[in-house]
């Protein structure tokens, strides 16, 4: 028998957890499908390469040129190398057959997304913030699709159908271990501190300097590996408990019972803490690219009521104040209904929408469906029919203690009317 061939997706993008997971969460997602294959194609020193081993995901490795918008000398001759990865690109596409690219954006990206543009193969892009990048907007203007974390003025155009809306995508290990929404109330405010690497040093130690002021929090604090010097230093406090690392499987742990967290708007980080309905104290890193963690901040704070704190501007204070401010807030729910929403339609769009299945399998899928909704429909009439003698069953049943009601109140009145003709007849008699 002929070995069906599969369908391979390059996964593309990286550089930091909050675009990682999302790809990791794709590939989650989507590998239960026999039909599927997929690649990581990323520069091999940084962390995607140990990522996608762990994941037993064939990695690929292809250098880029960073995209600078500022003047670099670098800035001259780096262009042409980009040339020399978009060669590479179209062989990695067409050696390991790649059909559909799935790519997170950034420029690493760049050189295989035009690799596969030049090839005709489908290239979708799922953009995390507010506010895009350069290699981003030129990965667009190639792309099958785009889809978007935020809503913005493309998604909202229903003529518009490349520009899709679907929301972040989150990694579903994170559910691992829960079995149910209920929330037991914190004793104490539940804080968490997650401000991952980049510029957390200026969080990190202004939650150093209000943790003696606040006793009645609970504080949980994820240094990550470039801050693991401040580990002694809240190590000193009873109420804070401090990890250098924690994974997806086990951070539901403690985002169950967190009612308050201390973040940066990073756009995964978000909106995981809003899926468990935990408030969010934001402060966004002023040196973002196009500042879009303000972006991501302000889209928060309107939809989900978050606050933002300016980290230039009386940061320890305004922490104290809102935390003293929300002593006796506690979380009651989660809010985990639409968490598999962005994923359920990604895979909508790439699988149903743009692979070629062959024809055979169509005919399988349209003939299981076609049995369904047949099964479906007898289903519902033969409810409609239980129903149809439920209701003539209970009205024939009415209809016979009406009938014996009647005929009761018929007996008792010949009984009165002959005890009352046989008294006119006594009567009668005596007379």
């Amino acid at each position: 028998m002929k070995k069906e061939k599969k369908t391979t997706i390059a996964l593309t993008w990286g550089a930091t957890w909050g675009h990682i997971f999302p790809l990791l969460s794709a590939y989650n997602f989507l590998k239960e499908d026999e039909n599927l294959d997929f690649v990581w194609v990323w520069e091999e020193e940084w962390l995607e390469f140990d990522i996608a081993m762990e994941n037993n995901i064939k990695f690929l490795d292809i250098p880029a040129w960073k995209l600078r918008r500022y003047f670099d000398w670098r800035n001259f001759f780096e262009p042409l190398k980009n040339l020399t990865w978009i060669f590479f690109g179209i062989y990695f596409i067409l050696r390991y057959r790649i059909k559909v690219i799935f790519s997170k954006g950034w420029y690493v990206a760049l050189p295989l997304c035009i690799a596969g543009f030049l090839l005709r193969r489908k290239i979708y892009i799922h953009e995390s913030d507010t506010v895009s990048g350069l290699a981003n907007r030129i990965i667009w203007k190639m792309a099958t699709k785009v889809f978007y974390t935020f809503p913005n003025e493309k998604t909202e155009d229903i003529n518009n159908q490349k520009h899709i809306f679907t929301g972040q995508i989150l990694n579903p290990e994170i559910l691992t271990g829960i079995r149910n929404i209920k929330v037991e109330e914190n004793m104490f405010l539940n804080v968490i501190v997650i401000a991952w690497s980049q510029g957390s040093t200026r969080i990190f130690e202004n939650v150093l300097k209000v943790i003696p002021k606040l006793d009645f929090v609970d504080f949980t604090v994820i240094l990550w590996e470039k801050n693991t010097h401040f580990k002694k230093s809240f190590e000193k406090y009873d109420n804070v408990r401090t990890f250098d690392f924690i994974s997806q499987k086990d951070l539901w742990k403690i985002l169950k019972q967190t009612d308050i967290a201390i973040t940066r708007a990073w756009a995964t980080t978000l909106w995981e803490l809003a899926m468990f309905w935990i408030h969010s104290l934001i402060i966004p890193l002023t040196e973002s690219a196009w500042n879009h963690q303000m972006a991501n901040a302000e889209f928060f704070h309107n939809k989900f009521w978050s606050d933002i704190l300016d980290e230039n501007n009386n940061l320890e204070k305004n922490i104290l104040e809102k935390l003293t401010k929300y002593k006796n807030l506690r979380k009651a729910w989660l809010n985990l209904n639409d968490f598999f929403r962005p994923l359920e339609i990604i895979e909508s769009e790439i699988l149903w929408k743009n692979i070629d299945y062959k024809k055979e399998k169509i005919e399988q899928f349209e003939k299981d469906m076609a049995e369904i909704n047949r099964a479906d429909a007898l289903e519902k009439l033969k409810k409609l029919e239980n129903e149809r003698l439920a209701r003539n069953k209970e009205t024939s049943k009415k209809i016979e203690q009406e009938n014996t009601e009647k005929e009761k109140q018929e007996n008792e009145f010949k009984i009165e009317e002959i005890s009352q003709a046989k008294t006119n007849f006594q009567t009668f008699s005596i007379r």
